[in-house]
């Protein structure tokens, strides 16, 4: 009875102190914390309508009044308005976008006027552990000041689906409440210091699911320090997309390397194209070192200054994996979307309903041929991650230009034990997939 109660004791006195801490932390972060209004103009059938009402939050990271919040909070805005949590507010002249990356999803602002700004601390984004109490703050739905409990749920959430792609995600998700008007806010420790950029919550077609996601402040800080020197972050690149081998990608190869990357497209021209990698080729090495996954290459490259050459150990899809090292020169990576293909005709097969696919007149960047997926009907389709838009330009390395070609290919391959290797288009983005056929 005596442990029980002890126990009932140090509960208590827990959650007692997790309440005092998260008071203390909230006083400390509320003088930086401010809510951003954004007039953005709304599209219409035939024109731009009437600039309609956003929110969202940020806070300020220096004395000079630059303020970090998310690039969805301030893109294509026709104005901003900065209120701070003692109501001085400001807007036109004294507010000025310094520079956005779509790609992390971040931005940073800045306030020109004559004021002491109390910057946020900011912490270390690295030293976070799953379970650790974490509060969200910002301006739900226009309530300014809101702060939201929860802890560290996952840590390096990867391929979550928000507009910029993929690319660079390395999510903190958390359990904390975040509500529209809550992104660009900071997700904070009990100590008070940033550890995160609030950017969104999964949603299911019911509602909202509890479960948000924020940008790590250590990825936040390195961006927000390159906007604001350069108004741009400057990546390196090597004109090709790369993914993760799995198990099933590494038996329709016929090879399951320990380590590396297979090449899933090539950009026409690029410093890739023009050492003579091409898809399906396997990049095991970087600079003499293996290359334990996707997520440490796309960094590691990334972070390179833009005409550096880097060293890849590659091992050729045409030589039959012969490995061979080249020399690149890196690029300079430059974000973009694609639209959506046209397509004609319908042929079934692989649980997948496709159609030509018609790419005139579209940007450079994703396939010049291939077949649509109109519907994904389920079994292989759902399983291989299919989606309705994609486009399939080759299977098992065999280009499949039109329906017709994909019927030839069905003749050929309904039957075989061995998964089929489809590559695939989403928008500009390819990957390699695997299917049973």
């Amino acid at each position: 009875m005596k442990m029980m109660l002890v126990c009932v004791l140090l509960l208590v006195a827990g959650a007692a102190f997790a309440q005092v801490s998260f008071v203390s932390a909230a006083d400390v972060v509320r003088p930086s914390l401010v809510s951003i209004i954004t007039d953005k103009a709304q599209p219409t059938a035939d024109s731009v309508g009437p600039a309609v009402r956003a929110l969202g939050s940020g806070f300020v990271i220096d004395t000079l009044g630059h303020i970090l919040t998310c690039n969805h909070v301030v893109a294509d805005n026709e104005g901003l308005t900065i209120r701070f949590s003692d109501d001085r507010t400001y807007s036109d002249a004294e507010v000025a976008v310094v520079g956005q990356d779509p790609v992390t999803d971040i931005a940073v602002v800045r306030v020109a006027a004559k004021r002491a700004f109390l910057p946020a601390t900011l912490g270390n984004s690295a030293e976070l552990a799953v379970g650790q109490p974490v509060m969200a703050m910002g301006s739900p739905f226009g309530l300014e000041g809101t702060a939201t409990a929860g802890i560290v749920s996952g840590l390096s959430r990867w391929g979550q689906p928000k507009p910029s792609g993929p690319d660079f995600q390395d999510f903190i998700q958390t359990d904390a409440l975040i509500n529209p008007g809550n992104s660009g806010g900071p997700l904070v420790d009990r100590q008070g210091s940033v550890v995160g950029v609030n950017s969104f919550i999964r949603t299911t077609r019911s509602g909202p699911t509890g479960i948000g996601f924020a940008i790590p402040i250590n990825l936040a800080k390195s961006v927000a320090g390159q906007l604001i020197q350069n108004g741009k972050v400057v990546r390196g690149y090597l004109g090709m997309s790369t993914q993760a081998i799995t198990e099933a990608i590494g038996k329709a190869i016929g090879a399951s390397p320990r380590s590396g990357v297979l090449v899933a497209s090539v950009e026409s021209g690029g410093p890739a194209d023009l050492v003579g990698i091409r898809p399906g080729d396997v990049i095991a090495y970087l600079d003499g070192k293996s290359i334990p996954d996707l997520r440490w290459f796309q960094s590691e490259v990334a972070s390179r200054s833009p005409g550096t050459t880097v060293g890849l150990g590659v091992l050729t899809r045409a030589g039959g994996g012969a490995e061979r090292i080249l020399r690149v020169k890196l690029g300079s990576w430059v974000a973009s979307d694609r639209p959506s293909p046209t397509a004609l005709m319908t042929k079934h097969w692989l649980g997948i309903v496709v159609k030509d696919y018609v790419a005139s007149g579209l940007p450079a960047g994703g396939p010049s041929y291939g077949i649509v997926v109109s519907e994904v009907e389920g079994g292989t389709g759902v399983d291989a991650g299919l989606r309705v838009g994609d486009v399939v330009n080759e299977i098992n390395f065999a280009p499949v230009r039109n329906t017709a070609d994909f019927g030839r290919i069905e003749q050929v391959m309904k039957g075989t034990p061995r998964p089929l290797l489809l590559r695939v288009f989403r928008g500009r983005q390819a990957f390699y997939t695997t299917v049973q056929p």
